[in-house]
Order: C-alpha cells, then structure tokens, then sequence
C-alpha cells in the first residue's frame, strides 16, 4: 500500500489550570493535491488489505510513542486503539503496541491509551485494558454518549477518562433537551470515579456547556487544531482564563436569577398557604388568583399521601383533577428533604429541574408545611430560555419562611 501516515497532535487543555494537559495523536496523511488531511478513511477502507491497514496504524503508533521523548514537561501523549484489530493478535502474551512502549522505556505516566470502541467482545476488550492496566497506563474511552448500551462496558472497564461525543456536544449546544443530556452524561462520568473530557469545542458556547457537564480536560479547534510539532503547554493559558471569567460572570448572573425568582415564588406561596389554612372546602379557593408559572399544586400528608385533588391552573379557573387523589409522594427526594430537615416549619424546598410529563415543559416542584399535619406541593414553571447554557444553576435554594402560627 502506497500510502505514508504520520501522526498530528492535538491538545488537550486542563480547565483547572488552563494549560495543556496532554496531546491525542491523531493520523494524517498527504490527499494528491499535498494537503494534510485526516487519516481515518484509510483505516476505514475495506477495499484495502486489513493487516495493511495495521501495519500503517502500528507505523503512527510507533512515530507518535517515539515522540514521548521530546514532551514538555508534566505532559502526555493519548494514543487510540481499536479493539477491532485484536483478533487478528496470535496471542495476548505478545501485544505489538506493548512492546513498542516496552522497548522506547516509555514512562506510563506519558501515555494514556484511549480505546477507540466498545462495541466488539467485551471479554476481549476488558483483557486488553487489564493488560495496559497492569503496565501502569491510564484508559480512556472514546465517544461515550454515543449509546447508552454502553453503560454497562463503561461500568466494567472503569476508565480512567471517558470522552463525551463532539456531536452530541454540539447537538446539546443547540437546545434544552439535549443540553440536559450532555450534563447527566458528564455527571454520571464522574459518578462512575471517571474524568471527562469534552473533544470537538469550537465554540464558547460549547466551551461553556462542556464545564456545566464537569469536564476536566477539554479538546477541539476553539483552542488548536491538530499539528506536526506540540503546542507550548502554557499557550492556552490566558484564553483559558479569559473563558472562565466569561462563564462565571454567566454563572453568577444565572445564580442570583434563581435566587430572586426562589424569593418571588416563596412570597407567593405563603399567600397560597395562607388561603389553604382559612379554607374550609376546595370551593373556597375558586377566587385564588395564581401567577401564570403556577402549573398546579397539591397536598399530602406527613406521610406523603396525596389527599387532596391536583388543583390545575387553566384560562377557566382552577380544574379539580382527582386521578392523584391517594398517591403516595414520599419517595420524592425534595419531600424527604423537607420532612428530614431540623427546622421542617420554616422550610420552602426546591427540586431539580424536570421535564413535566404533562404539559412537556420545563419545571420545578416547591413543598412546604401548611399546618403540622399537611404538606403543600406546587409544580412551577420554569421560565429559563430554552437554550440557557446554565440550566444546571437554575435549581432554587431552599429557603427560610415563617414559623407556622
């Protein structure tokens, strides 16, 4: 195959610090017009010989391990590997890439291997990585987010880094929904004693939805694209500084928005509490008049049975729903929240953000105690733009309300 690959690096930038962390070697080639472009193509061409095609993968692997030598210091080089040329090993007791390393005396802690899919023999995906593993190299795993079938080989292999997909990046960049997607994707990462790494930003924006999803290390154009010689690693420094005052004077402005609309919703709560400890029937409260971001609310008991009906809020007046009538709530986290707290009579608490399931908006639920015996349930609302990048900010404190009389 007439063909010459060379690696390229990209880096990747440490958002803690703003320095380059790291840089991923990335293939590249010559197109017939001399221009350097990507790779990735040949790998993927099924018209070409595959051990031909390993054969030009382990060349880049091998120029890019030789490039170790000459890293600045503290850095790291990531190199891919698909466990779809595995089963073309004679034997895991020889790895190609292993001796390459074993031979240059690579240092473990200058190189990450990024395992490039999960989708082939888990059992064989796992005895590689343990193979690395017991090297001392560190695992990431590329494109998670791409399906959550792969939760379960995240959860087994236990990377040390997990890459969220550039495209669904992008994608969530673009709208509410899936901007929540990203950020429960970079929550669970961590969840899982995971770093995450946000590849493909190119915009500020993605830069900004990238940190509201923990992202420790981020990669993409918005800070350098791929090259022949590496990138000084403080050369990202004062961009890195200038975007994270951007994004906490954002962050700020979305937080002291919450606040104020947490002191708004708790006044008018009180006034509907206040309606609800004189009323003697649900007649009594047909001449309540509520703000427009009050959905419905309900009460329970201490216990959290629902005993009353949903009161609806429409153009007609309040709608009785009775469907509800004997849930039982109790498992909420914000109703054990209240009822768990010392000071359970003073207390308005907030949940999380949530799709409501009716109306498909976005909103939040607020309870707090009516009397000692009921607990008053209100689903809000909430009036954050559809593509507010801090959605994550606008979940309300729980406040401090008057004593019950």
């Amino acid at each position: 195959m007439n063909v010459k690959a060379f690696p390229y690096y990209q880096p990747i930038v440490e958002t803690a610090t703003g320095r380059i962390a790291g840089y991923e070697a990335l293939a590249r080639m010559k197109n017939k017009a001399g221009e350097v472009v990507s790779a990735g193509a040949i790998f993927a061409d099924k018209t070409i010989p595959v051990m031909d095609r390993i054969e030009l993968d382990r060349m880049v692997r091998q120029q890019a391990l030789e490039k170790i030598a000459s890293l600045p210091e503290d850095t790291y080089i990531s190199i891919n590997i698909s466990p779809e040329w595995l089963q073309y090993l004679e034997s895991f007791d020889r790895i190609p890439t292993l001796e390459m390393i074993k031979n240059l005396g690579v240092d473990p802690t200058r190189l990450i291997i990024e395992i490039t899919e999960l989708d082939g023999d888990l059992a064989v995906i796992q005895k590689l990585v343990s193979k690395y593993r017991d090297e001392g190299f560190k695992i990431a795993i590329d494109d998670f987010g791409t399906g959550f079938s792969q939760l379960d080989r995240i959860a087994l292999l236990k990377p040390d880094i997990i890459k969220l997909d550039m495209s669904l990046l992008r994608n969530g960049a673009q709208n509410s929904r899936g901007s929540s997607m990203v950020q429960m994707l970079g929550d669970l990462a961590s969840r899982l004693g995971s770093k995450v790494l946000c590849e493909g930003v190119e915009t500020e924006e993605e830069y900004h939805l990238a940190l509201s999803c923990n992202a420790v290390y981020v990669q993409g154009y918005l800070f350098a694209k791929a090259e022949a010689e590496l990138s000084e690693p403080d050369s990202t420094e004062t961009q890195v500084r200038n975007l994270l005052s951007h994004y906490r004077d954002m962050a700020i402005n979305a937080t002291s928005r919450s606040h104020w609309r947490a002191e708004k919703i708790k006044s008018e709560l009180l006034s509907l509490r206040e309606v609800l400890k004189a009323a003697q029937s649900d007649e009594d409260l047909e001449h309540f008049v509520a703000a427009d971001h009050l959905m419905r609310f309900y009460i329970c008991d201490r216990l959290g049975n629902q005993i009353s009906p949903n009161f609806e809020n429409s153009a007609d007046g309040w709608k009785l729903e009775e469907k509800h009538r004997g849930y039982n709530w109790s498992w909420r986290p914000y109703f054990f929240e209240l009822i768990g707290s010392s000071d359970t009579n003073n207390r308005l608490v907030f949940s999380v953000p949530y799709q409501d399931i009716h109306t498909g908006k976005r909103a939040q639920t607020a309870v707090l105690f009516i009397d000692e015996n009921r607990i008053l349930l209100a689903d809000l609302l909430d009036d954050h733009s559809e593509d507010d990048l801090f959605t994550g900010f606008s979940a309300m404190p729980a406040s401090w309300i008057p004593d019950l009389d």
